[in-house]
């Protein structure tokens, strides 16, 4: 019988990308996206619609999931990503980071307490600022290290159940809107020089997975930036 696995914000970028190789690796994947979903259909893909900053949404999500059978591995990837000085209200601007990557997980996680399959595995995919902030993106910064503090939080919890690991991506993948010089900026401040592209967390994520003996780590998968040097935080994204 195939696995089953959970990836939030599968909609799209990193998450589309995850939902696609589990797929075909032959694993039975549940897709949540927020309004984008790129995903083509599969007979193995179920997509489940959910905006995690809205608190009874994220509440239906949460019913629908026990329903769908056992599950072997989540994979909590669902972000937003808002710089402080475009928020109207300071206030909504912090809520909704913190239900998208602290609120959203613990609930979800605590949906799942009675479907987990023996040897499941949880991978929240956290980031490099949970350790070194920027102060242009501390809503998100903050959620991001509060969301890497419930995980290892989660490994103490499930042990014996689930394992539980954080992923710190850093600059993986640019988007279309990064110019030339703000990528050439960030590659000059990794150790390895060059974009890596999604399949470095595609990787990760696989050997987190099958890794019987990790629990409550914490993996940078960031090209060396976080001991290369301080990053300037003045430059624009």
């Amino acid at each position: 019988m195939s696995k089953r696995i959970l990836i939030t914000g599968a909609g799209r970028r990193l998450g589309k990308v995850l939902a696609g190789h589990y797929l075909d690796q032959g694993w039975q994947v549940v897709a949540h996206y927020n309004s984008a979903n790129e995903l083509a259909d599969h007979p193995s893909l179920t997509c489940l619609q959910a905006d995690l900053a809205n608190v009874e949404a994220l509440r239906n999500l949460a019913q629908q999931l026990p329903g769908l059978g056992q599950f072997d591995a989540v994979i909590h990837n669902a972000s937003c990503f808002v710089p402080d000085v475009a928020a109207s209200d300071l206030i909504a601007h912090h809520e909704m980071h913190q239900r998208v990557h602290v609120l959203a997980p613990a609930v979800i996680t605590e949906a799942l307490s009675s479907v987990w399959n023996r040897a499941a595995s949880m991978v929240c995919i956290s980031d490099i600022y949970a350790d070194i902030p920027n102060q242009r993106f501390s809503a998100y910064c903050a959620a991001k290290a509060g969301l890497q503090n419930f995980a290892l939080s989660m490994a103490q919890r499930l042990a014996g159940r689930v394992r539980v690991n954080v992923i710190q991506p850093g600059p993986i993948q640019f988007l279309p809107e990064h110019d030339e010089a703000y990528r050439n900026k960030v590659l000059s401040q990794s150790l390895i020089g060059e974009e890596l592209g999604y399949g470095a967390i595609i990787q990760a994520c696989d050997y987190l997975l099958a890794a019987e003996a990790l629990s409550g780590t914490v993996m940078r998968v960031d090209g060396g930036r976080f001991v290369a040097n301080r990053y300037d935080q003045t430059f624009i994204s």
